[in-house]
């Protein structure tokens, strides 16, 4: 008796055609981190754009709203971060602004090396088709193999 097929990729082809054309990822909390600090150290920001303006920068990489949420958290809970309303004309309620706090800025500006050399080693390999191998960066225990540092694949937070 044959135990029934198990649903995955139809095929040698699509597993070569992920390499290829690797998948979005989403950042892990660390690095979402980094990303909102490198936006606030350029000029205040909200919460919508910067998922956006991570999509636009780096198209293979992605923010969860629930990870945006707790790396918004964890900023104010350190104190590096305050927040105001801004009135715009085209919305009916304020948005919520961010701002860095310039205690902080030194220390957000020290984050910047690691997070840009994060950022070149990992489009190399999102944008060549190539994935590297993981040391475990995100807080998982024992990440999945084949996870890149620090990222989680597309639909895991």
């Amino acid at each position: 008796m044959r135990s029934p097929r198990p649903s995955g990729p139809s095929g040698l082809g699509a597993i070569r055609a992920f390499f290829e054309q690797p998948p979005i990822q989403h950042l892990g909390l660390e690095l979402a981190v980094c990303w909102i600090l490198e936006c606030l150290l350029e000029r205040d920001s909200y919460p919508t754009a910067l998922m956006h303006d991570l999509s636009d920068a780096h198209p293979k990489l992605r923010l969860s709203e629930t990870v945006l949420q707790q790396s918004i958290h964890f900023l104010d809970h350190e104190g590096a971060i305050s927040s105001y309303s801004q009135r715009c004309p085209s919305r009916g309620r304020p948005r919520r602004m961010l701002h860095l706090l310039d205690e902080h800025r030194d220390a957000a500006q020290e984050l910047m090396t690691p997070w840009r050399h994060w950022l070149e080693e990992n489009e190399a390999h999102l944008h060549g088709g190539a994935h590297a191998p993981s040391s475990g960066f995100h807080p998982a225990a024992h990440p999945a193999p084949g996870c890149r540092p620090g990222v989680l694949p597309a639909g895991r937070q």
